[in-house]
This record gives structure tokens, sequence and C-alpha cells, in this order.
């Protein structure tokens, strides 16, 4: 789709500037690798500030970064960014210089914008996380916004192709923790062919949870899971086969039941799963000393044992009706005391691909770029996409930008240049 007159004022704009521009993020640039130890509060702080923002930091640690622009518009967008250790300082800054930049382009050609612009920004430092979800929770007013986009990584998969990443969701997650006892105590092996084993007996539970060909078999498992959107389904058929380079970096043979290509991609996205990520079950031996002469070793058989096994669930599934459905169906098919514990549940977080926040970018993206961006249902990448989803109540997606140490130092500068243009088209498009 070509840009409208409006849209062209607006990309020229940016053209008129850029040598500017350029210059400025060279500079931020420089600092980002000569200055490694500078936190990347330390840099997006006079950014902000530079740029008419109310900042400040949230957080007595100075961890969490919080910005606002409040121009009385009837929308509020909130944007936040996490400095990682796998991530450069320059991947984490270059989203808000750009915003900067076109935000002061449209002040200039168009006047105030039509959208208030709150930046929320996060450290590596230990305390993060928790000092955001207990801000999150204290002044939820600060983060009241009728759309949230989080700047993160590419994911693996995509990492291959140089176009933006779209994320519409994060997977839920289910962790339980199952105990099964057999017998009040350890029983010596001797005993095996008429003594309960509980390693035996939960090995044949978990069997019925699900089988060899990733069918999970709890009652309901699947009834309330939402049909994937067929735009989504059509951005992973363009997805390039990585089967063979995942399974080299996990040192295994193959994907799991052989997967590749379209199927790897569909398995991986748009199915749930179901994992035991633990298995326990002891003692295994006891040590005994006969007139201080002879030393034997007896094995026992374990009374006890116990596994836990994590669930990762997608769009319409909850995690607690799960769970309220596994030991009841566990506990039917044995005679021993059963006790399943819930760990962790997070419900699945989507956005649909048909979202008004969602068709702006993807139609923005595709006219600056000339393609259209990569669509994934979700990213497992970070936490803070659930609790900002539900602090919010509003459309959140993710965007992965190219990666720039990918890219030559032409390529750089047109991904710059291309990456205002997105974000002064995006300010606009909120125009109502």
């Amino acid at each position: 789709m070509a840009f409208s007159t409006a849209q062209q004022i607006l990309c020229r704009a940016i053209d008129d500037q850029f040598p500017s521009y350029l210059n400025d993020w060279q500079n931020i640039s420089h600092q980002c690798y000569t200055s490694p130890d500078t936190k990347i509060q330390e840099l997006f702080f006079p950014l902000l500030h530079h740029n008419g923002f109310s900042v400040q930091y949230l957080d007595p640690d100075q961890q969490i970064l919080y910005g606002e622009y409040m121009v009385q518009a009837p929308q509020t967008l909130l944007f936040y960014v996490k400095d990682t250790a796998q991530a450069s300082a320059q991947q984490v800054v270059f989203p808000l210089f750009s915003q900067m930049a076109a935000l002061q382009a449209y002040i200039h050609s168009s006047g105030p914008p039509p959208v208030n612009i709150k930046w929320l920004i996060s450290g590596q430092g230990q305390t993060a996380l928790p000092s955001l979800t207990r801000i999150l929770s204290e002044q939820p007013h600060l983060f009241q916004a009728d759309g949230c986009i989080l700047y993160t990584t590419k994911h693996e998969i995509s990492k291959v192709i140089d176009q933006t990443e779209i994320i519409l969701g994060r997977k839920g997650h289910l962790a339980v923790e199952i105990l099964l006892q057999v017998a009040e105590q350890a029983i010596p092996i001797s005993y095996g062919a008429i003594a309960p084993n509980a390693a035996w007996q939960l090995l044949w539970l978990l069997a019925s949870v699900k089988n060899e060909h990733e069918e999970i078999l709890l009652d309901g498992f699947y009834d309330s899971l939402l049909p994937a959107e067929d735009e989504v389904i059509e951005a992973l058929s363009h997805l390039p086969d990585t089967s063979e380079e995942l399974a080299a970096s996990w040192g295994t043979a193959q994907l799991l039941l052989k997967l590749q290509g379209v199927q790897q991609h569909y398995a991986c996205f748009l199915t749930p799963g179901c994992n035991i990520t633990m298995l326990d079950s002891k003692p295994a031996t006891q040590l005994q000393v006969e007139n201080n002469e002879t030393e034997t070793s007896e094995l026992y058989i374990p009374p006890q044992a116990r596994a836990r096994l994590d669930f990762c669930l997608l769009a319409g599934q909850d995690p607690y009706n799960i769970f309220t459905k596994l030991e009841p169906q566990l506990q039917s098919q044995t005679s021993y005391p059963l006790h399943c514990r819930l760990v962790a549940a997070q419900p699945p977080i989507y956005t649909s691909v048909n979202t008004p926040l969602v068709q702006q970018l993807i139609q923005i993206l595709t006219n600056v770029y000339q393609h259209p961006p990569i669509l994934l249902p979700h990213n497992s990448e970070t936490a803070i996409y659930t609790l900002l989803a539900r602090q919010l109540a509003a459309p959140t997606i993710g965007i992965a930008p190219p990666l720039l140490s990918k890219l030559s130092t032409e390529q750089a500068s047109l991904q710059l240049a291309q990456n205002i243009k997105q974000s002064i088209l995006f300010l606009a498009s909120m125009r109502k």
C-alpha cells in the first residue's frame, strides 16, 4: 500500500533531518561501546528529559525508570523495554531513540502528538522484577494505558530474518508437584516381587497424562483452546526450517517426532505442551555394619516418589481449571495416597491479530519496509509481559527490531531511518 499525502510529508520531514539524527545516534552508539558499565537507565534518563518527558526513578535502587509525556490526548500508550545480558546496550536504546526523533519531528511539522506516551524501563539488577511487580500493584495509576508495546529481542527461529517481529502474546504456565506414597518405610529389595514400588507406580501414572504422540490425555484439556488465527498460521509457514540447527545446539540427533519446517513451527507455537521436569525417589541404599567386621549393602525400594509436571498453555486454556482436573484423574488410577501441589500458574496472554493496534502496526511496517513483519503468536522471553497485560487489561504486544549487530554501517543507517519513519507514522495513526 502506498503512502498517503500526509504520510509522505512526515517521511520527508524525517529525511530532511536525518543527518542530525544519524549524528546523535552515532554519539550514543559510541557511548554504549566505550562505557560498557553504564546502566541503560543513565542513557534513557537524559533522552527522555531532553524531549520533554517528566522522568523519575520508581525504586530506591534506581532499576525502574518511568517517564511520561502527557498532552491531554484521548488515548495513552505505554512502552516498555528491559535491559538484558543477551541484548547490547545499543539494541536496547534503539527503540527509544527512534521514537524521540520521531516525536520531535512530529511536533515540528504537526504540533502536539495525538496520544499520551509513557515509557517504563527496567534494569538488569536482581531487584528489578520484584520492584516492578510491587510498583505495578502499589501505583497502578501510573500504568493506565489503552495499549502496551514491549520492545524485546528476536526469537531464536527468526534471528536469521532481517525483519521486524510482532509478538502477540505469551504462553501460559502451570507447574504441579505430584507426591505418591505407597508405604510408610523403605522395603528391602528382596521383597520386590510382592512390595509396591513408588517409582514404578508414579511412572505409570505419568504415562497416563501424555502418550508417545505428545497428546495430553487429561479430560477436557483441549476443550477451551482457541483456534489459531489464519494470519498467524500463514506467517509461521514462511519461517525458515531451523530443525537441524536447533537439534545441533541442544546436542540431540533430531527434534521430537522428527519435526521439520512448517510442522516444527506449528508444534512449537500452536500446540500446548506437558513435560516432566523433575522425577525423584529415595532412599536407594542403606549401609549396615555387622559385628564390626563385615560391611554389607542392602538395596531398598522407595516408599514414595515425587515428580513435577510443567504445562505450557495457549489462548483459552485456564491453568487453575486444568489443575483441578489433574489430581482426581490421577487418583482414580491408583489405590495409593496421592497429592498434587500447585507450584505456579500463569494464564496465557494473547492479543488478536485483528486488534486495531496490531493492524495499524502491520500496515505501517509493511509500508515502511516494503514487506510485512514476522508474526509470532507468543514469546516466552519476558515475565513482565504477563504482569503488564493483566494490569492494563488492554492490547499488549511485543516488537523485536532486526538485530543491529548483524547489519553493516550502511544497513544500520537505513534501519535507523526506517525505524524513525515507522515511529512517526505510528504516532500519526493514533489521530482520530
